[in-house]
């Protein structure tokens, strides 16, 4: 039997929530830590990916991604869990996460390229992508599908096993952007799992000031802010939306408005009025079931992803 001294602590989350960051933070202020002489935990990459005191990481810490990930990396069922937890309506945040922190999306190009890489066959199967591997508008466009039906995704189903399972143990993702949140949190964590840990409330706080300024995080509540505007009829600008913050909003307008379809492509909107202007004049010739939706009034959309009813055999 393992003793509870030996037993595996696993980080469960989803790629691009700083799990590798909370890994680090638990080793580094355990009174056994092989590298307390270090208070910084990034790489180049605002990342904790590449540091090279990971040869001198104790084995006790463990991470992973909720589903296998591309190394290998799978969650262990003999390890305890700490989960990087969010609400459900923090998924464009967590989305956003990955399409900025994950390795290979440092650039525009890249972020768009992996998101049409990391796609399935059947929605690939809908481009003709012999010149568009790196298409700003099918990356769009795919986005636009998965937040459509993310319900049905298998990394969203198995996120949500591990954030309502009541024995793991639930960090808030929301603690990386407060001190004092972040604190309170790993005292949590050290009183579950009996860790003695010392915690540094410098490095904490530097930490925390580093995230706070990733524009990722920067821009966290944007494409809710700009929802709530169309809602209130408020014009504000929203030309600096990137095409995640774009595709939720046209997912939750094409949902609340029925028949209504936002067109392919990236041509977006300067400000909220042309949005509004585009609902409220939207032509009735144009509107039809929207081949996006998975389901249309909890019926299984017939057209759903061809635009036409299939053929019986």
């Amino acid at each position: 039997m393992i003793s509870q001294d030996d037993k595996k602590i696993q980080i469960i989350y989803v790629p691009g929530t700083f799990g590798h960051l909370l890994r680090w933070i638990l080793d580094r202020f355990s009174p056994d830590c092989r590298f307390q002489h270090i208070n910084d935990p990034w790489d180049e990459n605002n990342r904790v990916h590449e540091r090279p005191e990971k040869k001198l990481y104790n084995k006790k810490f463990i991470r992973s991604h909720q589903v296998r990930d591309e190394v290998g990396s799978k969650p262990d069922p003999d390890a305890e869990k700490i989960v990087i937890t969010f609400n459900k309506d923090e998924l464009l945040f967590v989305e956003r996460c990955g399409f900025y922190r994950n390795p290979g999306y440092e650039t525009e190009q890249g972020r768009h390229q992996n998101i049409i890489s990391n796609s399935t066959n059947t929605v690939l199967s809908l481009f003709d992508l012999k010149q568009t591997v790196n298409s700003k508008m099918v990356a769009k466009e795919i986005s636009k599908i998965q937040l459509h039906d993310h319900e049905n995704h298998s990394w969203w189903n198995a996120m949500l096993q591990f954030i309502s399972h009541p024995n793991h143990h639930h960090f808030t993702i929301d603690a990386f952007f407060n001190n004092e949140l972040f604190v309170s949190q790993l005292e949590k964590v050290d009183k579950r799992f009996k860790l003695d840990l010392q915690i540094d409330k410098k490095i904490i706080e530097s930490i925390v000031n580093r995230i706070n300024q990733m524009y990722v995080v920067q821009t966290k509540n944007r494409a809710h802010e700009v929802l709530d505007a169309i809602k209130n009829k408020e014009n504000v600008d929203c030309s600096q939306l990137d095409i995640l913050e774009q595709a939720w909003i046209e997912v939750i307008l094409e949902k609340q408005h029925d028949s209504l379809i936002f067109p392919y492509g990236t041509n977006w909107f300067e400000n909220t009025d042309q949005i509004n202007e585009f609902l409220d004049t939207y032509p009735s010739y144009l509107k039809h079931m929207n081949p996006r939706l998975p389901w249309y009034n909890n019926i299984k959309n017939p057209f759903y992803l061809t635009g036409k009813v299939d053929e019986p055999k």
